[in-house]
């Protein structure tokens, strides 16, 4: 059994008219949206919309809705207003039908005391100087809440409901009538969190934005801190009733009562100054008041630049208050609590140490290739005689090496001809060959000739000595030792070769003798 519950409301028809202080619920997809469908796909008139299992939320329908059926939630609510139609297995063909059915997301659920849930027509005048409190509903503002799209809040942290005035799909809701709505089934599935909520109008409420606004700070700040920029500028402020440091300056002045002509006077300084210096399309500022028990009430100013930040906002605040008498303009009775900040030169806070040393590094590639294209066209040019010739001429980088740049290496390649005597003192003529080409001098510019004289050219190589039998202390010699061994054994054994030969011719001839002899 469904418990789906649909709920009428009568659009009163009469003239709703909002002043400047009125928050607007952001744009939601509506039902023929197709980023409230899962895969994109849109219904059509024979196709059957399918819900999920618990829809919490409340889906306002259109005035004509042509579909082929509605499997419904177990927990979930539809709100037609009078005019509304629905037409069940329509011929409409306004597209293909092949699916059969289509499914219908989540609503999204948004967080009161989130500012992006709510739009005003200062920030579509993209004003920079609206603090963090005032983008949610006030005191003295009127709520206006559209039905186009799904609809659910969530009242986490949020003791009041406090604004001007609620219009809740085209109808005005009294006090009292949303005091009730927050206990019944509509209001459970429209309001999460409603438990211990009161609801509160005011109209025309001077004193702020919010009453005791520093017991607003904490739920607010909670949905916004992860959000926050980081402030361009060195020394930045935090103004009251923000959540986020913001780079600009402020004039706070704390007052006995909530007076809207000092208001008032504040705004049109800093209008006509503006305009005076020419500033009124460089600079965004806000006036109000912030009142609480604790604290006091205090009338705040904040001037901020629109673009990026670039001191103009400092300099405004820095001119006007020197040429400004406030005590006079704005009725005080003295400037003891009176307040001037702002922020500290611009810069960069995502320029990292790295990013500074690759934009070093590209600014030295930048100035080498500047200055190789200079020397290039300009070699004579008196300016690179205070240079050193390496940082401009690449034929040097190869000159260069690893283990100190200051020492020159020639590299050449060459073939060498094995020759007793030197290629120098070969004159070219007939039958000779000219000197061999050996590598070219970077620093003379001239191609150096010269030949290689290899002493081991046409020499038999030397027939290694056998290791004498018995002589094993030899191997334990090191190799100079052995090597004169080796040339004493090899001039013994000619000495005893030479004995021999003389021992044979003397031998030879005595008998030579003999044979005379006989």
């Amino acid at each position: 059994m469904f418990d789906l519950n649909i709920f009428f409301f009568a659009i009163i028809h009469m003239s709703i008219t909002f002043s400047t202080g009125t928050k607007w619920l952001i744009d939601n997809p509506g039902f023929y949206d197709s980023k409230s469908w899962l895969n994109d796909y849109l219904p059509c008139a024979r196709e059957t919309v399918v819900f999920p299992e618990k829809y919490p939320g409340v889906l306002p329908l259109p005035e004509l809705v042509e579909v082929g059926g509605f499997v419904l939630p177990a927990d979930g609510a539809i709100l037609l207003n009078r005019e509304s139609t629905i037409v069940l297995k329509g011929e409409s063909k306004k597209r293909p039908c092949d699916r059969g059915k289509a499914y219908i997301r989540s609503p999204n659920v948004h967080k009161w005391f989130n500012p992006t849930t709510w739009r005003s027509i200062d920030e579509k005048k993209g004003n920079k100087a609206i603090p963090t409190l005032e983008k949610i509903p006030c005191n003295n503002e009127s709520v206006v809440i559209q039905s186009k799209g799904p609809l659910a809040f969530d009242l986490e942290n949020v003791p009041y409901l406090r604004m001007g005035q609620l219009s809740f799909a085209g109808s005005l809701l009294s006090k009292d009538y949303v005091r009730q709505l927050l206990y019944t089934n509509l209001g459970e599935l429209l309001f999460r969190n409603q438990a211990g909520v009161r609801v509160e109008y005011y109209y025309n409420d001077v004193c702020g934005c919010h009453r005791d606004y520093n017991h607003f700070l904490e739920p607010v700040c909670h949905n916004v801190m992860k959000s926050c920029e980081k402030p361009h500028c060195q020394v930045s402020i935090v103004p009251l009733g923000s959540c986020c440091s913001i780079c600009g300056s402020l004039l706070s002045f704390k007052v006995g009562n909530c007076d809207s002509k000092r208001l008032h006077t504040l705004q049109t300084i800093l209008e006509r100054a503006a305009k005076e210096q020419n500033l009124q399309n460089d600079l965004d500022y806000h006036v109000n008041y912030y009142s609480s028990k604790d604290y006091g009430i205090y009338l705040q100013a904040i001037i901020v630049d629109r673009k990026n930040y670039n001191e103009k906002s400092v300099n405004f605040v820095k001119s006007l208050n020197s040429s400004v008498n406030w005590i006079k303009k704005l009725n005080l009775q003295s400037l003891a609590n009176y307040k001037l900040q702002y922020s500290g030169r611009p810069y960069n806070p995502d320029i990292t140490f790295g990013s500074v040393i690759l934009i070093i590094l590209c600014v030295m590639l930048c100035a080498i290739v500047a200055l190789i294209i200079f020397a290039h066209y300009v070699p004579h040019h008196r300016y690179l005689l205070y240079i050193p010739q390496w940082m401009y001429d690449p034929r040097r980088w190869v000159a260069y090496n690893w283990r100190g740049l200051l020492h020159r290496s020639n590299f050449m390649f060459a073939r060498f001809d094995n020759a007793r005597s030197s290629a120098r003192d070969v004159t070219a003529g007939a039958g000779t060959r000219m000197p061999v080409v050996m590598g070219y001098d970077a620093e003379n510019d001239s191609i150096r000739e010269r030949a290689f004289d290899n002493p081991m050219f046409s020499e038999e190589p030397a027939v290694l000595a056998k290791k004498p039998v018995g002589k094993k202390n030899e191997e334990h010699l090191p190799t100079e030792s052995v090597a004169s061994l080796s040339d004493k054994n090899r001039s013994k054994k000619d000495e005893q070769e030479l004995t021999e030969i003389k021992l044979i011719s003397s031998s030879e001839g005595e008998d030579t003798e003999e044979e005379t002899m006989e």
